[in-house]
Formats: C-alpha cells, sequence, structure tokens
C-alpha cells in the first residue's frame, strides 16, 4: 500500500472517528496585517507567491491558495471566507520546496540531476550502460 492510500485512509478514519469535526475545523487563515508582494513561481506559469507574508500563500487566476497543516485552502480575496480543497490545481504541482515555508510531501525532495536530468550524473551513466540502480533512484522510473 503506497504512503498516498495509507494517508487519505487515515484522513477518512479520523473524520469518521471525529465526527468530520477534523474536516469541518479546517486550520484558521490569519495572514499578517500586510500587503503581499507577489512574485511569480519561476517555470510555473500564472502562479504567484507572496515570500513577505511568511505563510504558504499563493495566487493563481483570480482566486488564492493557503496551504497549513497539510490541508489547502482557496479564497476569491485574501480576508476569506476560506474553503477547504482537496487538491491544488495541477500547476501547483511543478512548485519547488523553495516557495513553501512548509512544502506538502510531493515538493519534498524533488530533485534533479545535472542541468534538470532526472538522476545524478553517475546514475545517468548507469541507467545508459544498462546497469542497476539503487532503490530510490528507480522509483523515479517507475
Amino acid at each position: 500500500m503506497s504512503f498516498m492510500t495509507k494517508k487519505v485512509l487515515l484522513l477518512i478514519l479520523s473524520a469518521l472517528l471525529l465526527g468530520n469535526q477534523a474536516l469541518a475545523d479546517p486550520p484558521r487563515v490569519a495572514l499578517p496585517n500586510l500587503a503581499p508582494q507577489w512574485a511569480p513561481v519561476p517555470e510555473v506559469p500564472g502562479v504567484y507567491y507572496a515570500p513577505n507574508l511568511g505563510q504558504d500563500v499563493f495566487q493563481y487566476g483570480n482566486q488564492f491558495y493557503y496551504f497549513n497543516q497539510g490541508l489547502w485552502q482557496i479564497a476569491q480575496a485574501l480576508t476569506g471566507p476560506w474553503q477547504v480543497i482537496q487538491n491544488p490545481p495541477s500547476a501547483f504541482y511543478n512548485i519547488g520546496p523553495t516557495y513553501f515555508r512548509n512544502p506538502p510531501g510531493w515538493a519534498k525532495g524533488k530533485k534533479t540531476g545535472w542541468r534538470g536530468a532526472p538522476l545524478p550524473p553517475g546514475q545517468m551513466k548507469k541507467l545508459e550502460k544498462g546497469g542497476p540502480l539503487p532503490p530510490g533512484q528507480m522509483k523515479k522510473f517507475e
């Protein structure tokens, strides 16, 4: 069973045991009283982040996204109201971990090899020669 499947099952079980309170009471969005200074996220067209807020707040299209304690929330304005969503837009999966204060699991450890190759140089040579790769590197090709 994959880690993601276990996580989903754990969330469902928690929701059932707590009478959906875990999903009904998401962490409150408490943004600092600062005007956001939006900066584009390189290589992810249309996505902006606010590094001066000190929290994981993004703008995409006409909507705002907030990531906190493993939950994504969406709002039409920074002042809310905020609603929990299951997944952010697909473009968000291309955001590197350096643009998060606390990156989601899928953003952690997104490492590439030399000049954007999927593997480090030594592992690329092994792959090209048909040699075995370490288990951690094999996962990148599954």
